[in-house]
């Protein structure tokens, strides 16, 4: 099912967790947002990207983000988190996240985000050489 060729930004494998399903018996839609967000933290703080270190750049917040549902899914199984780069701006990047099965053979959730890089004033920042080099390498064509 992953049919992107494109090199991914991060691949995080997620353990849902019991308690993250509904009173339906599969995971909350809510759990989506925050496994999507686990991995965008796993990604920063393994790669440094819009960490601060001392640079101008401090940050990121989240300006849009959206995704759509394509299957129904249980606790006991793991997901495969995975994004790219669908657009990169002057100080924003729009990401494309999908979950997938842990083999992934199964599609589970896709949407995009836009991420805007902040100084420490908590305006908008430029984004940086090496970071943008970083994300054009995961750039969808």
């Amino acid at each position: 099912m992953t049919d992107i060729l494109t090199p991914a930004l991060f691949d995080v494998l997620i353990s849902p967790r019991w308690a993250d399903q509904d009173s339906m018996g599969h995971i909350n839609h809510v759990q989506y947002f925050r496994y999507l967000e686990e991995a965008r933290v796993q990604w920063m703080a393994n790669t440094g990207f819009g960490m601060g270190q001392g640079k101008e750049l401090s940050g990121m917040i989240v300006a849009a983000i959206g995704l759509n549902f394509r299957k129904e899914w249980h606790h006991d199984k793991r997901l495969r988190a995975k994004a790219w780069v669908a657009h990169i701006g002057n100080s924003s990047f729009r990401l494309l996240q999908r979950l997938y099965s842990e083999d992934g053979s199964e599609l589970v959730a896709e949407g995009e985000i836009t991420l805007v890089c902040i100084d420490r004033q908590h305006r908008p920042a430029p984004i940086g050489d090496s970071e943008r080099a970083q994300l054009h390498e995961c750039t969808l064509s």
